[in-house]
């Protein structure tokens, strides 16, 4: 693989996982309560905690796609352009 191979390997990794990242977001805005139906179903009620934890896991999740794809992606088309 060159380097004129990864721009779009990077390109679709960050379109990818951004668009995972909006299904996450939209199960814990707009789809909260059947999310956290299926996750009692699932886990019991040990896990009401996971709700709250919810947030900072995207937040988290969206630091790490920035850092490990977007900035890659637009490094190398910055460069290379």
């Amino acid at each position: 693989m060159n380097v004129g191979e990864l721009i779009p390997f990077f390109a679709w990794m960050s379109v990818i996982n951004l668009c995972l990242f909006i299904v996450g977001l939209l199960k814990i805005t707009l789809f909260k309560k059947p999310t956290q139906s299926l996750q009692r179903a699932l886990f019991g009620y040990n896990f009401d905690g996971l709700m709250d934890a919810a947030p900072r896991v995207m937040m988290n999740y969206y630091i790490l796609i920035l850092i490990f794809n977007v900035v890659p992606y637009l490094t190398l088309r910055f460069f290379l352009s």
